[in-house]
């Protein structure tokens, strides 16, 4: 009688699902099982017997890190293999550590994952006979997704200039109208902390990135970084910091979608008028990626909102069609 094995995918993002599920749904000796974030995970591993675990780590409710824990915890006897868009070394350093014996680094190729089930004893089917996803697959999902790899990409840059582990946030990827745009907008002029504002072209996506920095470690952050204050009266510093978190970003967001970004210089904002006055866009939307990066043993925090007008939104979309 031919083995089932069961595989538990384990992520956030329905995209993911039904990517993996395209991968791996012709394997006639595969259960799939799926979870949204590592409670969901940990029930499903409690009901069944899982054998191999594909894990992401940036997830709500539980994440990656803290269901490997508990898998230790309780000894579930599983196979996990990590699939993330956190590609720090200390990431994976700290997943074979919890127990996971295999990191793979998204995107990926499904040719990875086939090898690497025929090391467990399963065998997969061949690449051409993978079917094609489904047409009906939303734009966002799929640009959340390359958001998401595009952050883990920047957060490793900026893990290497700074030696200090920076923890991978949830992208927020959605459209806004000009109302909630205002609102958005307001809050980040009002709350305490530096806000920098940056604008940036591409391929016919015109947008604007807002950081805001604060936290008593900003200073310290920067000089890590090796950025240095030269007037008082100025700052560098904050602004170098800004500058590395949209560049990582973008640069990273360019080797997914392969179209060049160019920055203009940020600027500090004491009052935010770049969007002009939106009580006259009323029909306007607006595809926004927002996002915190937050360093682990420092008092700093990075919050930082991208903003693409309608125009642009309609190429991000045919983008994203080509992609899924």
């Amino acid at each position: 009688m031919l083995h089932n094995y069961n595989i538990l995918i384990c992520d956030d993002s329905p995209f993911v699902h039904r990517t993996m599920t395209r991968y791996l749904n012709n394997m006639d000796n595969v259960v799939l099982h799926y979870a949204l974030n590592g409670k969901e995970g940990l029930e499903c591993l409690r009901q069944h017997p899982i054998d191999v675990l594909f894990l992401d780590l940036t997830m709500p409710v539980m994440d990656g890190y803290t269901l490997l824990e508990k898998i230790a915890t309780h000894q579930i006897d599983t196979r996990v293999v990590v699939l993330s868009a956190d590609v720090q070394k200390e990431a994976s350093n700290r997943c074979r550590d919890l127990g996971a014996s295999h990191f793979i680094g998204k995107p990926f190729e499904p040719e990875e994952l086939f090898e690497l089930l025929q090391t467990f004893g399963i065998n997969s089917p061949k690449c051409s006979d993978l079917r094609l996803p489904s047409a009906e697959t939303n734009y966002l999902e799929v640009f959340r997704e390359v958001a998401n790899v595009a952050l883990g990409r920047g957060a490793a840059i900026i893990s290497d200039h700074l030696g200090e582990f920076i923890r991978m946030p949830l992208p927020v990827v959605t459209t806004t109208d000009a109302s909630t745009l205002a609102v958005s907008l307001s809050e980040i002029r009002d709350n305490n902390g530096l806000a920098i504002s940056q604008r940036f072209v591409g391929g016919g996506i015109y947008g604007e990135a807002l950081v805001r920095l604060h936290g008593k470690d900003i200073a310290l952050f920067g000089e890590r970084l090796g950025f240095s204050q030269v007037d008082e009266q100025k700052n560098e510093i904050v602004t170098d910091i800004a500058n590395l978190m949209v560049s990582s970003f973008l640069v990273a967001l360019t080797e997914h979608m392969n179209i060049p970004f160019s920055v203009r210089q940020p600027i500090v904002v004491e009052e935010y008028m770049g969007w002009g006055d939106t009580t006259t866009q009323a029909n306007h939307t607006f595809s926004s990626v927002g996002y915190a990066y937050r360093a682990e043993s420092l008092d700093f925090e990075c919050d930082v909102l991208f903003l693409m007008d309608n125009s642009s939104t309609t190429v991000i979309k045919k983008i994203m069609e080509t992609l899924h």
